[in-house]
């Protein structure tokens, strides 16, 4: 019924190779601190109405569990809203509750005049940057990362917005692993390493690496931190959402309660 009431571009209505996944996925990771589970990230996308016209609203959304909770709440928010046509951002929204630190801010993107604001919900305060044509936020740009083929051996440059500066970002495409789930068994996937210089998904400190499957999906089934204190790691549990293919029909299969291996 949404999608009736919208004006989606043609050939865009179900996301796929024009959008780069399918509009109403949904995904779900477990996180491990070392090898004792810390907490769980859901990640949704949906088509939205804006000022009459159709956008993509993707959400994250990182909690703690009773465990980790006790010690170092987490409860953690993101939403990108994005144009589906030129898969740049029109709004980047960043809610973080983690022990005593808290940050509220929004980012409002204007690729016309190569301008972004920044604005602080918490302290009002507002800063203007400038952008570069193809500036995105940083779930925006992991989304757009799988509109596009990498090849192993690979290095990519790209400009992202993070922390109130425009960030240089270099991903190295390594090489294809398998990744073990239990919920859909052994992927082959293209390891991926980010380097930058700013914290949120990629570590301020730190190496990360990001495994990616080799389907039309390209979906990241596992991201590993090694930080200072600890290596931290995120595991795909389910994949819901529209469509009957392989990761929805195992994502539909129960609930996991093993530990993932790689």
């Amino acid at each position: 019924f949404l999608l009736c009431t919208l004006s989606v571009p043609a050939g865009l209505e179900d996301g796929g190779p024009g959008v780069g996944f399918p509009v109403g996925e949904t995904l779900d990771y477990s996180i491990s601190w070392g090898v004792i589970p810390v907490g769980h990230s859901h990640v949704t996308s949906e088509w939205i109405s804006e000022d009459g016209r159709a956008l993509i609203a993707i959400r994250l959304r990182t909690k703690s569990n009773n465990f980790l909770s006790t010690l170092y709440p987490v409860d953690d928010s993101l939403e990108a809203i994005i144009d589906p046509e030129t898969f740049l951002p029109v709004r980047f929204t960043k809610k973080l509750s983690e022990g005593r630190y808290r940050a509220d801010e929004t980012t409002t993107f204007d690729h016309k005049n190569l301008k972004a604001v920044w604005k602080s919900n918490r302290s009002g305060k507002v800063k203007e940057l400038t952008i570069d044509p193809d500036t995105r936020d940083v779930v925006t740009f992991m989304y757009y990362m799988r509109r596009n083929q990498f090849e192993p051996d690979t290095v990519n440059k790209y400009r992202v917005m993070a922390d109130e500066k425009v960030y240089d970002l270099v991903i190295k495409a390594q090489k294809v692993e398998t990744v073990k789930l239990d919920r859909f068994g052994k992927l082959p996937c293209l390891r991926f390493e980010p380097e930058a210089q700013f914290g949120g998904l990629f570590v301020r400190k730190g190496r990360m690496w990001m495994w990616v499957s080799q389907d039309e999906r390209r979906i990241a089934t596992k991201i590993a931190a090694q930080v200072p204190v600890a290596s931290i790691s995120l595991w795909l549990d389910q994949v819901g959402g529209p469509g009957d293919d392989f990761w929805v029909s195992k994502g539909a299969n129960g609930s996991v309660t093993n530990k993932v291996k790689k």
